[in-house]
């Protein structure tokens, strides 16, 4: 179980200002885990995104977000008004000290304040200017209002994306966000290195389409060689053996025959061991036991062959459909790895909690709120050296007001009351 360290990390001494919504807030996430000084710059009364759910214990407050907790753990909290004037010239104070800025308001309300990057660099030639948008921050699009969802399809990766009896499905998870978050977590560390050789900043610029483009696999290549469009696969246009099955007690996603992985014969010499292939005939088992991405490939060119081979389809799905149903998900999938089949467990997040690999690896960080102990999800990498530490929780509402304003910038403690009065901070 990890846990909390004061061991410096890779970005260490680096400092950022947070100003992202939800659109960017896994980026400061990411520098935080590295040991970067992240400073959550939020409105009075809290940033909005402290009022999605879910809620810790179903209590709905701005304090109990569970998407906030995980994205701004190892943050500090300031709160700053840059609608008045005594929030404007207060956050100058704060840029002033920073490395790095990180926003994602999608029209130019940083500009019309005059904390836009061309304002900026001129006092603080050094700075990182990390801007994340729905479309980036040049071209006609620039400045369209762009959620999670308009990343998504604005990419082409709706188009991919589900049945094709059905519209298009929504990708969970916030997807775009995510990806956008990646890239700008990115760029923001190319950036840093870079000022470290040259002595000068520059503006990172994040277009939330242009990062979600990898998720269309060959969809763009394919367009570009062929003239066609990738279509939308869905459950029934699948080979056997080829998706996602239903188990005893959960789902398990196969792709039997693809490259890397086993082929069906290895898959029937299993099923006949454990009885399971009675009632496929000899013919059927034999064209099965032949099949693999080579022979399917093949078949392709060879229009009288791929009948021949979609005859054993119905039959080999049916055998394979009841055999799944009959077993649980970790049996199937670790009885599947030992013989170099591609199955996958489709975890639940009670199966992710429990799971021996992530519990052998200690991936979980261990942190105490509200008095509880409770496991947050680790780190997407492991670095030897500068390890990725959880020094803090999840900030309050300007928890670290005192600490930031008065210790660290130097405004009298008498000055932030009169400011908190007035809506300033």
């Amino acid at each position: 179980m990890m846990t909390c360290s004061e061991n410096p990390g890779a970005l260490d001494g680096i400092r950022i200002l947070d100003l992202t919504t939800e659109m960017g807030q896994y980026a400061g996430k990411l520098l935080a885990d590295l040991g970067a000084d992240v400073i959550k710059v939020e409105p009075p009364g809290g940033d909005a995104a402290r009022g999605v759910g879910p809620f810790a214990g179903d209590h709905v407050s701005r304090e109990t977000s569970l998407g906030w907790w995980y994205f701004n753990a190892n943050k500090r909290s300031v709160t700053c008004n840059l609608d008045e004037h005594d929030g404007r010239w207060l956050f100058g104070k704060l840029v002033a000290g920073a490395d790095c800025l990180l926003e994602s308001f999608d029209d130019d309300y940083l500009e019309e304040r005059d904390f836009g990057y061309e304002a900026l660099r001129e006092g603080q030639p050094e700075l990182v200017y990390v801007s994340i948008r729905g479309f980036g921050t040049s071209g006609p699009h620039a400045g369209w209002k762009a959620s999670d969802i308009i990343g998504l399809a604005s990419s082409g990766v709706l188009t991919l994306s589900g049945d094709p009896a059905d519209p298009p499905q929504m990708l969970g998870g916030q997807q775009g966000y995510i990806t956008a978050s990646l890239a700008a977590a990115q760029g923001t560390t190319l950036a840093i290195f870079q000022r470290e050789r040259q002595g000068h900043g520059q503006h990172v610029d994040v277009s939330m389409q242009e990062a979600l483009s990898i998720a269309q696999e060959t969809a763009i290549p394919q367009w570009d060689f062929q003239l066609t469009s990738r279509e939308r696969v869905g459950v029934s246009a699948r080979l056997p053996g080829l998706g996602t099955y239903e188990t005893k007690d959960g789902y398990l996603l196969a792709m039997v025959g693809a490259p890397a992985g086993a082929s069906w014969s290895v898959l029937l010499e299993w099923m006949e061991e454990e009885g399971a292939i009675e009632e496929m005939s000899e013919e059927v088992a034999d064209g099965l036991r032949d099949l693999n991405w080579r022979t399917l490939a093949a078949a392709l060119a060879d229009p009288a062959k791929m009948e021949e081979l979609r005859e054993l389809f119905p039959v080999a799905e049916q055998t394979l459909v009841k055999f799944m149903a009959e077993r649980e998900t970790l049996a199937l999938y670790e009885a599947g790895q030992r013989r170099r089949l591609l199955f996958g467990q489709v975890s639940t997040p009670k199966d992710l909690a429990e799971n021996p690999q992530l519990r052998a690896r200690d991936w979980f960080f261990e942190v105490e709120r509200d008095g509880q102990l409770i496991d947050f999800p680790g780190p997407p990498y492991r670095l030897s050296e500068t390890p990725v530490v959880l020094r803090r929780p999840p900030p309050m509402i300007g928890e670290h007001n005192q600490e930031v304003w008065v210790d660290e910038v130097g405004i009298p403690a008498a000055d932030v009351t009169v400011f908190i009065s007035e809506g300033a901070i």
